[in-house]
């Protein structure tokens, strides 16, 4: 992490008496405020992980200019859709203190990874849907969780396909490619969260854009690497493929040599990753 950047931690929840904790990545103090604001959703198959798990690209981000914010969330063996509604309600805390934390509320960005990148595309698709506007917010009140762009990396935008997907994995003797495949604890995580297969379409972020569902439709850009076994690269090109048939902006960008997550690690495959993002978002907001 740069040593400019800073970050502290601030509760921004407490639903059911359970504290949900923001890590606040400020940029170095030269940047002039209010700066832009992105929000962070980690992955970990729905259960797993944190909000320092991030911490590699959201630094990064940070360091050119941004206020990024954090999220944990609650995770299985709390089932759908409670992470959804604790993932906005933290874009409309973010919101709410954006002056406090020198940032600006009217471009505000989402990007998540893997699972994360699942939550990310509901919030930014239905982000006034009753049933993720369950999680209340101390001071937040007549915020709106609505975003200006999204960056789902390695996304799982159809977790019922991926569960199907995984169950033909498990049957397959062929070794993985990918040291973070692991199909068993992807299903056991799948069916912790969600419950059973009717829960996993319900929750399909390319269902919800197919059946024009969808109450936004921000521009958004998506990672995949090549490598990936976690999500396969046809399920992302379906949901780019509905995703502009239903008047979307959609961006999608395979990164060779690579497996799930390598953004995460630091190396010049992630740097080129995160430079990419730099540029995406450049284009969406000033920075």
């Amino acid at each position: 992490m740069s040593t400019e950047v800073r970050f502290e931690d601030a509760e921004y929840a407490r639903p059911e008496g359970q504290p949900l904790l923001a890590r606040i990545y400020r940029p170095p103090a030269s940047t002039p405020e209010p700066r832009p604001l992105l929000i962070d959703v980690h992955g970990g198959a729905w259960t797993y992980f944190n909000r320092e798990v991030d911490w590699y690209f959201d630094s990064a981000l940070a360091s050119d200019g941004m206020v990024v914010v954090a999220l944990d969330f609650r995770q299985a063996p709390a089932r759908y859709p409670v992470s959804v509604a604790d993932v906005v309600a933290g874009i409309r805390w973010a919101k709410a203190q954006a002056e406090t934390i020198g940032a600006r509320a009217g471009d505000v960005g989402l990007i998540g990874g893997s699972s994360g990148g699942h939550l990310v595309m509901l919030a930014a698709l239905r982000p006034r849907a009753p049933e993720f506007s369950t999680t209340p917010v101390a001071g937040a009140e007549g915020m709106d969780a609505r975003v200006a762009y999204a960056l789902p990396l390695w996304p799982i935008l159809d977790p019922l396909a991926r569960y199907r997907y995984l169950l033909e994995r498990r049957r397959d003797p062929t070794p993985p490619r990918d040291p973070l495949f692991m199909p068993d604890r992807l299903i056991e995580s799948h069916e912790m969260f969600f419950g059973d297969e009717a829960t996993m379409a319900r929750a399909s972020a390319l269902r919800i854009v197919e059946a024009g569902e969808a109450e936004c439709l921000p521009p958004i850009w998506i990672a995949h690497p090549e490598l990936d076994e976690n999500v396969a690269l046809p399920m992302t090109e379906r949901f780019v493929a509905a995703y502009r048939r239903a008047g979307g902006e959609v961006e999608l960008e395979v990164f060779p040599d690579v497996g799930h997550s390598f953004a995460n690690f630091p190396g010049e495959a992630a740097d080129r990753c995160i430079e990419r993002m730099r540029a995406f978002i450049r284009r969406q907001v000033a920075v």
